[in-house]
């Protein structure tokens, strides 16, 4: 990930602490870019009334999500534009594919216009989602020229809308659970140590995953791991950035978690960071 868009992302969530808070921050500053070492944080910030260390990480909705999520965008984006207010309503569309089915695909002009065909063909014939009319409202094939199974379907809403999805594995709970046990296995030790008795310590977890992510899986998942740990950061927040306007919760602040935070979101940022 590159510096500069971390520090966005991590500006963006700092702005949503100082309106909590009702605090004025005077500076922020970046400790691991002068220490360079494992040790030194994130983000030191400082206010009038207190300091806070921060340490930021993006969490995937299973292993190795994020470099999956990239194969699939360089084959299939393309297909928006060529679909988007072209298929008939009313209803739109999800183009699914299975996790990792991607990987490895090559003759990207082959299988993008043998899609292309496909979908001309198949949308029409499928009727609007509902529990009356399934399962006519896919259909999953391996169409001509595409090495992989993809599956078409049509909901209710947005019209004329394209979207791109991913089939979820079937072990996603315990995936899900698995990345953020991690991410806490990581990040919560070195904030212990930073936090050094008189600073509030925070994580932030960003999620980049419009098809399978949401907030309520990384409130469970940090439900269940939490309760292991001894060394859990003061605050806790999650930041969406694959959403048109960015929005902020709050998983945790002091001894409550998720469901127990008061006022915990959503909050929208409008903010150019």
């Amino acid at each position: 990930m590159q510096k500069g868009y971390e520090k966005r992302v991590c500006k963006a969530v700092i702005s949503i602490i100082e309106k909590r808070k009702n605090i004025l921050i005077y500076k922020i500053e970046y400790p691991d870019e002068k220490e360079r070492n494992k040790q030194a944080v994130d983000i030191l910030i400082k206010s009038s009334s207190v300091e806070m260390v921060l340490e930021h990480t993006r969490i995937e909705s299973y292993p190795q999500q994020i470099e999956d999520w990239n194969h699939i965008r360089k084959l299939l984006k393309p297909l928006k534009e060529v679909f988007i207010g072209k298929l008939p309503t009313p209803g739109h569309y999800e183009l699914s594919v299975d996790v990792g089915a991607v990987k490895g695909a090559k003759q990207t002009q082959i299988i993008q216009q043998a899609l292309i065909k496909w979908i001309k063909k198949k949308a029409p014939l499928l009727k609007l989602g509902s529990p009356d009319v399934a399962p006519n409202h896919y259909k999953r094939e391996k169409p001509d020229g595409v090495p992989f199974e993809v599956t078409l379907y049509r909901w209710p809403g947005n019209d004329g809308k394209f979207w791109i999805t991913e089939n979820a594995p079937l072990d996603l709970a315990e995936k899900k659970r698995e990345r953020i046990r991690e991410a806490l296995e990581e990040k919560c030790p070195k904030l212990w140590r930073a936090k050094e008795n008189k600073r509030i310590s925070i994580l932030v977890f960003e999620l980049d995953d419009i098809s399978l992510g949401n907030h309520i899986w990384v409130g469970k998942s940090l439900e269940q791991e939490l309760v292991h740990r001894n060394d859990a950061p003061d605050e806790i927040y999650l930041i969406r950035t694959e959403l048109t306007k960015w929005v902020v919760w709050v998983l945790k602040e002091g001894n409550t978690v998720f469901r127990e935070v008061i006022n915990p979101g959503p909050y929208y940022i409008d903010y150019d960071f």
